[in-house]
């Protein structure tokens, strides 16, 4: 996961940092649905991305979320 996926997750969300690695999963890591709201709305206005929250929620691990960010903010 990227340090920027990190700092958001921990610094903005304040999910507990001893639970954000590659292979957990967004419920484990302390997801809510306003959480997955937050966090695409952080994304928008950071980045300039627009990744819904239907995406995030599909997301089955950060590790995956941190693909699908990294996919979308170099265009691809």
């Amino acid at each position: 996961m990227t340090g920027d996926l990190a700092r958001i997750l921990s610094d903005d969300l304040k999910l507990p940092t001893d639970r954000l690695t590659d292979d957990t999963t967004l419920d484990h890591a302390g997801f809510d649905s306003l959480a997955i709201v937050e966090l695409a709305v952080l994304l928008a206005d950071r980045y300039g991305i627009d990744i819904s929250d239907s995406d995030i929620k599909d997301a089955a691990t950060l590790g995956q979320l941190d693909l699908l960010i990294t996919t979308k903010r170099n265009g691809r």
